[in-house]
């Protein structure tokens, strides 16, 4: 391949980094004609042999194949199975083989999905660890590999009593907190899951993500142990966020359509890989498109110049149905661009941001929320807006806490090209510009 068409990879800032690639939902082989998967994989491919340096490892997030009958049911047949991997394995997806890297993928809904399934995928994939919890071996694994340690889940083992996605996904969460002790020392952690423990694009249905009673304890193990990032897909888009200081990573832009209306949504959502890179306590991505552009690109923690926050800090702020915290506009404007307030009788942060440069919003304001405040105490609260994190680009901490991004239904973030210069302060609320 000739250099003008390589696309420069993100390398690590030390010599003992890492860089490496993610995706997932490719979906090959649906029944239907025209939905066109193999082809976006195709260019999905073709960018992934063109970075340079090539990744260290690549992360398979899970749903290679169609999997289900044509009347989209479960499939029984073993046979038929076992062909459609092969078929796939030979095709659409020998590009990862030929790119002779380490691959650690995982299993996703039309990947596994009863016990014949589960049986065929240990067979096509013999090669993966049998180091998983009981009834999970050669499903969910871990791999340590120098200062590196990858843990890979099956969140819909059938091990784990969940016979459909309406159930949400599930984990193992004291085995992994199991591995992660083990494993204490590696310096690089790195969980793969099929789908998102906090909602994204507005998607909250169990259907899409990780069911709470599962999903919050695995995320307490997470942050009690520091990992770097959760990797997932499921849902067709790309997705970062932040909670309590570590991420969680969407990429489902393999190639499916098979998400309702194809991307989720589209025309904001497109196919993609994630490239990445891992240095000690930071991690930075760019996200590529099917023709190799940089759509999207971030970094954990976040630059400072590309940031704007505030600290917001009162004795008390008492019991009243809303309080201002911070108002902004623009000289002659009537509506407010930034506006931060606690709201309710029992307060909750929400945070409104406008784009709008006249004296009437041309769109309705984006609006986070957050966490609620308690009344009754002395209040110290910081919120972050980081444009180049997306939706989840709008965080909060309270006190010197970890920072989490705050809930949003939006499928893009807040991408103002001028800041306020007229500022509204809440009564009895000191404000630091931060």
């Amino acid at each position: 391949m000739s250099e003008e068409c390589s696309i420069p990879a993100l390398t690590p800032r030390s010599e003992d980094g890492l860089q490496f690639v993610a995706y997932g939902d490719c979906c090959i082989s649906p029944p239907e004609p025209g939905r066109g998967h193999e082809q976006h994989l195709e260019a999905v491919h073709a960018v992934l042999h063109r970075l340079r340096p090539k990744p260290d490892f690549v992360c398979f997030l899970g749903d290679m194949i169609w999997g289900l009958t044509r009347e989209h049911g479960p499939n029984f047949a073993a046979d038929a199975l076992r062909a459609e991997w092969q078929r796939v394995l030979d095709g659409a997806m020998k590009p990862l083989v030929d790119m002779d890297v380490p691959v650690y993928r995982i299993a996703g809904n039309h990947d596994t999905f009863n016990a014949v399934s589960e049986r065929v995928w240990r067979e096509v994939f013999a090669d993966l660890p049998r180091n998983g919890p009981s009834g999970q071996e050669g499903l969910s694994y871990f791999v340590r590999r120098g200062d590196l340690l990858i843990v890979a889940l099956d969140v819909y083992a059938t091990a784990m009593g969940a016979p459909t996605t309406i159930f949400g996904g599930r984990v193992d969460y004291r085995w992994v907190d199991e591995v992660l002790a083990e494993n204490r020392d590696a310096r690089f952690k790195l969980v793969l899951g099929h789908t998102p423990v906090f909602p994204i694009n507005g998607y909250k249905a169990r259907i899409w993500n990780m069911s709470p009673e599962f999903g919050e304890p695995f995320w307490e193990v997470l942050v009690r142990h520091g990992v770097d990032a959760y990797l997932c897909s499921h849902v067709i888009a790309f997705d970062a966020q932040v909670h309590r200081n570590v991420l969680q990573i969407t990429t489902g832009g393999a190639g499916t359509n098979a998400g309702p209306g194809g991307c989720m949504p589209a025309p904001v959502e497109y196919h993609h890989l994630v490239q990445l890179a891992l240095d000690d306590g930071e991690v930075r991505a760019q996200v590529l498109d099917m023709e190799g552009c940089c759509r999207e690109r971030f970094t954990w923690p976040p630059e400072q110049e590309k940031t704007h926050g505030w600290r917001f800090r009162a004795d008390e702020i008492g019991e009243q149905p809303a309080r201002l915290l911070l108002a902004g506009r623009m000289p002659g404007e009537t509506f407010d661009r930034v506006r931060i307030s606690l709201d309710g009788w029992q307060p909750r942060l929400h945070v409104a941001l406008e784009s709008a440069g006249d004296t009437y919003p041309q769109i309705y304001p984006q609006v986070w929320t957050g966490p609620r405040v308690p009344a009754d105490e002395p209040l110290d609260l910081t919120v972050v807006v980081y444009p180049d994190l997306g939706p989840g680009g709008v965080l909060a901490r309270l006190g010197d806490g970890p920072f989490s991004s705050l809930q949003s239904d939006s499928a893009e973030g807040y991408t103002a090209v001028e800041w306020p210069e007229e500022w509204e302060e809440g009564e009895e609320i000191e404000v630091t510009f931060l």
